[in-house]
């Protein structure tokens, strides 16, 4: 279960084998409870003291994080065209003439400089015409197929740094009929079925991206609770939100937005952001990510297993900051409230919580989850949030 705080009683349980391989059970992923709380992680139970950050060298492995670098700003890559339309390219030579005999030589040479320009400039959607209009939203799957499991840590690597989703692009913008929802006023039943209906939006937004990669998506539930509960993860603290792997759904604490700021209590989509990190997890759960982040954090020293948690968590940061981006046009959010929602991710970084500035954690300082917030919302790469490929400063 991966939560917006990690607790250190409840690493990953996964049975591992011998050599280079795990006897991994039938549903290893019941046994792994990931997570914490918003709350501070000095008030959780079994947090570590502050340590020193090191770099993720996992053992049997040539791989090395900090050979990798950052692409440059914009990732160098292109990006895509909604919809994956391209300009149509105009005229030919008879067109061309037959223009010239019809209309003169004036509107030849506005056409001829139209065809100088760039060929590949992006289509803009206008306003109200949005994208993965086709695509066919599922019901809340509350028996979804296994998460995929790999057979060896070698694979689990190849999970983690070179997964087929990072070569996956979401499209931009994309309808979201689930409007901010005043927080105050919300029931508890109208609190879930708002969450719900945002798993609608977030489905629209990566379903199609996830089934490009060769993925089965799954739209999970959101089950809002007011007490502790029990769930096949282990009980659910309070001021919380976690996505459960054991039965890929997520749970919501009524009392969670009492620990959000009060100067960001109002800003549209704060809570659903949340939503949006838990979902995330639902990504790498079904991608592969997140079990075999598991394998590596249950076989790693305490400090490692904090550097690859810090690395899972802000990765849900940056595609939670792509779901921004995807709906913002629909539900009206601009840039300047997008930078506003990067400050609640800055406000549960460890440091911020802790009020220790050098505090290590395994969700990253705030700065950190901020950052990779904001660069989820300028891409549409999904692999512009693959954190397991960058140094270790990157993910403190």
């Amino acid at each position: 279960m991966s939560q917006w705080g990690q607790n250190q009683a409840n690493r990953p349980q996964v049975g591992y084998g011998s050599s280079n391989r795990w006897d991994a059970p039938s549903r290893p992923a019941q046994q792994w409870t990931p997570g914490g709380q918003w709350a501070p992680p000095h008030a959780q139970q079994g947090w570590a003291p502050p340590r020193g950050p090191q770099t993720w060298a996992p053992n049997n492995t040539s791989w090395q994080a900090t050979q990798y670098k950052r692409p440059s700003a914009g990732y160098g890559y292109q990006q895509p065209i909604p919809g994956g339309r391209q300009p149509k390219r105009r005229g030919g030579s008879q067109i061309l003439t037959l223009l010239l005999f019809a209309i003169g030589g004036v509107i030849v040479v506005l056409i001829a400089l139209s065809l100088l320009g760039p060929a590949d400039d992006p289509v803009i959607t206008p306003p109200g015409e949005y994208e993965n209009e086709s695509y066919q939203v599922p019901n809340v799957d509350q028996n979804p197929p296994e998460i995929p499991v790999p057979a060896t840590y070698a694979e689990a690597t190849q999970w983690l740094t070179d997964n087929p989703v990072y070569n996956a692009s979401i499209a931009v913008p994309v309808r979201c009929e689930a409007h901010p929802i005043d927080l105050n006023a919300a029931s508890r039943a109208g609190l879930q079925a708002h969450f719900n209906e945002l798993t609608g939006c977030l489905m629209r937004v990566f379903g199609p991206a996830l089934e490009d990669a060769g993925y089965f998506a799954v739209r999970p539930s959101v089950t809002i609770y007011t007490s502790p509960v029990n769930t096949k993860c282990g009980t659910m603290p309070m001021q919380n939100a976690a996505y459960c792997s054991a039965d890929q759904q997520v749970y919501y604490a009524a009392d969670l937005p009492t620990i959000v700021p009060q100067e960001l209590r109002h800003v549209d989509y704060a809570v659903e952001s949340v939503i949006a990190h838990e979902f995330a997890h639902a990504i790498q759960g079904r991608t592969g990510i997140l079990i075999s982040e598991a394998a590596w954090e249950q076989r790693s020293d305490d400090a490692t297993a904090d550097n690859l948690s810090r690395r899972l968590e802000v990765q849900a940061d940056c595609w939670a900051g792509q779901f921004i981006q995807a709906v913002g046009e629909s539900v009206g959010i601009d840039q300047d409230e997008a930078h506003a929602l990067s400050n609640l991710f800055y406000s549960i970084g460890d440091d911020v919580l802790t009020g220790d500035p050098n505090y290590v954690g395994n969700h990253g300082h705030g700065r950190s989850r901020q950052t990779w917030f904001l660069e989820g919302h300028e891409t549409t790469l999904m692999g512009a949030c693959n954190t397991f490929v960058v140094g270790d400063d990157e993910v403190r």
